[in-house]
């Protein structure tokens, strides 16, 4: 219990800093291009998250014009994450 308690307090940690650091930079952004920028930015150095993921945030979502077809390119590049994850090494392959 005590480490599912501490892993709590750290994820909601994590995110008051994220939310606090994304708060900073909108006052700072002169421009929605701006903003989307220092968001991706602050996303791919934050410890604990998966840069993969913020990768394809960046590359489909967060854009100024994002392309009609973003959020279904956002979703086939997360599943071919997933598959790629999912599909076991080499090494263990093997035995």
């Amino acid at each position: 219990m005590a480490q599912d308690e501490t892993a709590e307090q750290n994820d909601a940690a994590t995110e008051e800093i994220l939310s606090a650091e994304v708060s900073l930079q909108a006052e700072k952004a002169d421009t929605a291009e701006v903003f989307l920028t220092n968001l991706s930015e602050t996303l791919k150095a934050s410890d604990g998250v998966d840069a993969d993921l913020a990768a394809i945030l960046t590359n489909h979502l967060l854009t100024i014009t994002p392309q009609a077809n973003a959020v279904a390119d956002a979703r086939s590049a997360i599943v071919a994450i997933a598959l790629k994850r999912a599909a076991p090494s080499q090494e263990n392959a093997g035995g």
